[in-house]
This record gives structure tokens, sequence and C-alpha cells, in this order.
């Protein structure tokens, strides 16, 4: 009888520890502000055929002189189409899921050297680094701010 009366005291005081359950949707930040801020920084610093432009990848970024939506009807440098646009926000959107602030999310943790706050990722280059040395790069910052959109009121 003892044992029965404690477990509900454990999940109320579980219930208090403020544990926030993370959305059932990724988030979705402007896909105005994807396709003319960061869509061309992914391409730039994520989009190599070795890194997120090879379809070993979950996380891909299609687009001009690296992988194409569909090579069969767009040349390697065509402009990017608005199907490929539209399939790297999805993807980009996929690395924000399952946290309940920007900062926890992938697409900021991943390129971010791990001893500033990063994950690991397999983006060192060949200088041991990878792909933005500090939270404070431009780019970091960039992308930074379009994925606090997805996450208004957050903390």
């Amino acid at each position: 009888m003892r044992r029965a009366v404690r477990i509900p005291w454990l999940a109320l005081a579980l219930a208090g520890c403020g544990f926030e359950t993370p959305p059932a949707d990724p988030p979705a930040p402007s896909a105005i502000v994807f396709e003319n801020e960061v869509y061309p920084i992914l391409l730039r610093d994520c989009g190599f055929p070795d890194c997120h432009g090879s379809s070993e990848r979950f996380f891909r970024v299609f687009g001009p002189n690296r992988a194409r939506l569909d090579d069969a009807v767009t040349a390697l440098d065509d402009p990017a189409t608005p199907e490929e646009i539209a399939a790297s926000y999805e993807r980009a959107r996929s690395m924000l899921s399952g946290v309940t602030r920007p900062e926890e999310t992938l697409l900021l943790r991943k390129p971010l050297e791990v001893d500033v706050g990063g994950a690991p990722h397999m983006g060192i280059d060949q200088h041991g680094q990878d792909v933005y040395p500090s939270p404070d790069h431009p780019s970091f910052r960039i992308m930074q701010e379009w994925v606090a959109l997805g996450f208004p009121g957050a903390p």
C-alpha cells in the first residue's frame, strides 16, 4: 500500500520539473527568409557532394552546382528550381524538430564547434574545424535568426 501512494507523488513531482513537450510538427520559420538568406548559406557551406549534397544524407541541400532534385531535367548549373528550394526548406525544417528552444536544434548545433556548444558532426575541414568556429560567425547568426522565427516566445 505504501508503494502505491508513492507513485502518484512521484508523478506529481516530475510534472513540476519543467519538462516541455516538443511540438509534434517541426517549426516553420519564414520560407521567404529561408529562400533569400538561409538557402544560399546552406548551399555554399553545406551542399557539397561529399556533405549534404550526398544521397546518403537525410539532410540534403539541392541547387546549382550541387545535387539537383531532378538532374534529368535540370542542368548542373541551372538556377535553383522552386521545387529544390522547397525541398531544401523542408529538410532544414526537419532539423528543427524534437526540441523546444532554437539553440537545441540540430541545424544550429551540428555545424558549430563542439567546444562552443555544437554537436559532433562529420563536417570537419582539413584544419580540424567544424563549419562555424563560433556562434558569432556571420553565416551562423543568419541561420540562428531564421531558426528563432520558428520558436516565437521561446526563452
